[in-house]
Formats: structure tokens, C-alpha cells, sequence
């Protein structure tokens, strides 16, 4: 014979009740991970607006300081925009007049703060190899009275000729 548990009659059963506590316990968990998520996920929200924001905001420079082989280009303050280049070396006049613009960009970054053509010296240091590359010393008037040396590598590219100035502190 089956006897299913019954409860004396003064006797009440506590089943609900804890099911009732752990289905609370439950609830209140899941609405603290929901907030905890929706705090930190707000954070992020927040972080990408300010981020999109910046970058909506980012003025991105459309204009180049100086082509030296634009003749109607506003002259840079500081640069010798006449147009000419130091002579000698082994590069061509375009080539030359390109690296005498970057040579007055790194000579105002080293401190020679008026670079001119005039009493400008180019030496070759080494010979073209067998890639073509070859290496000058621009010994630069800086204008004031002093000299500065810099110098530059030639590499020979796709039929153009990529300079590199080393700077000079």
C-alpha cells in the first residue's frame, strides 16, 4: 500500500514558501545583472558618441604648405620659394628643387631658421650602387651667418627619386 505523506493537521508546508524565496532570490539576480550590463554598456554608448563626435569635429588639412613647383603657391614664411635650388650634385633640377624643400623643412625643426640657396654647398658622399642610390651632404646657408649639414639619401623609384633628409638636431 502507498502512503503519501500528508501533513498533520497543525502542520503547514514550507515547499512554497522556499520556492517562492528562491524564485525571489532568482528575480533580484537577474535585475542586478541587467542594471550592472545596462550601467556599463551607457558607458560605452556614451564613449562612442564622444568619440564619433571628435571625429566629426577633426578639421583634416587639405592644403599643401608649398608645391616649390607651383608658381602661384602663397609663400611659406621662412621657406625660399624663389623657385631655384641649390646647383651641384647628381640629381636633376626637379629632383633638386624637391630636396632643397625638404631640406628647409628639417632645417627649421634642427634650427636653421632662414635656409637660402645662396653659399648652399652639395657634396656627393657615395656613388650610385647598383640600385641607384647614392648619398649628398647639403652643407646649408642658414641664413644668420652659420652653415648646417645635412645629409640626404637618393633612391631611385618607379622612374621617380625619393629623397630622405636625416635630421640634425
Amino acid at each position: 500500500m502507498e502512503s503519501n505523506p500528508v501533513p498533520a493537521a497543525g502542520q503547514k508546508s514550507n515547499r512554497n514558501m522556499i520556492l517562492y524565496i528562491v524564485l525571489g532570490v532568482l528575480f533580484f539576480c537577474c535585475c542586478i545583472s541587467v542594471a550592472v550590463g545596462g550601467y556599463y554598456a551607457y558607458k560605452a554608448y556614451v564613449a562612442a558618441q564622444q568619440v564619433v563626435e571628435d571625429v566629426q569635429n577633426f578639421d583634416i588639412p587639405t592644403d599643401v604648405p608649398f608645391n616649390p613647383l607651383d608658381p602661384n603657391a602663397t609663400p611659406v614664411p621662412g621657406f625660399d620659394t624663389t623657385g631655384d635650388a641649390p646647383s651641384g650634385g647628381l640629381a636633376d633640377e626637379n629632383t633638386r628643387l624637391m630636396a632643397w624643400a625638404a631640406v628647409q623643412l628639417v632645417g627649421f625643426m634642427s634650427g636653421c631658421e632662414m635656409p637660402t640657396v645662396e653659399g648652399t654647398a652639395i657634396t656627393v658622399t657615395q656613388q650610385p650602387d647598383a640600385n641607384g642610390v647614392w648619398r649628398e651632404e647639403w652643407n646649408v646657408n642658414c641664413g644668420n651667418g652659420t652653415f648646417k649639414a645635412f645629409p640626404l639619401v637618393f633612391t631611385p623609384q618607379d622612374g621617380f627619386v625619393n629623397v630622405e633628409v636625416e635630421f640634425q638636431p
